[in-house]
């Protein structure tokens, strides 16, 4: 192998790992805790005022992809805290997006509180760690 052919090696593996850490936001549990936070007081604003709404479903669709980051970032410690939260969010979503607005109010009211549940029982697990640093 030539010396160029080295660096050139060496290059592309240095440039492929900073390509990975390019933001590091999208690497810190806090942060995306924080985007989660807002997006899931958004969502829960939007399904008591609006009910079915596609913005209810656009909202549910960013807070799961929240969530997601977040879990992938937590290392496993918020496993059942945010498949409940995934889960109260899913049947949101269905509430929301249901035709008979009659029946559906007493769901939707029931789904925004299970999200409001399952969101404390994931904010007790992160509150200290964020707050304290």
């Amino acid at each position: 192998m030539t010396r160029t052919a080295a660096w050139l090696g060496v290059v592309v593996v240095t440039a492929a790992t900073v390509a990975g850490c390019a933001d590091p936001a999208d690497q810190d549990p806090c942060a995306s805790y924080a985007a989660l936070t807002a997006t899931v007081d958004d969502l829960r604003e939007l399904a008591q005022a609006e009910g079915g709404s596609a913005s209810v479903a656009a909202e549910a669709a960013a807070a799961k992809a929240q969530l997601n980051q977040l879990e992938a970032l937590s290392e496993d410690r918020l496993d059942a805290a945010a498949s409940r939260l995934r889960t109260a969010v899913d049947d949101l979503q269905l509430a929301a997006g249901s035709e008979a607005q009659d029946t559906a109010a007493p769901l939707l009211s029931a789904a925004v509180d299970d999200v409001r549940d399952a969101f404390a029982a994931l904010a007790e697990s992160l509150d200290t760690q964020c707050t304290t640093g």
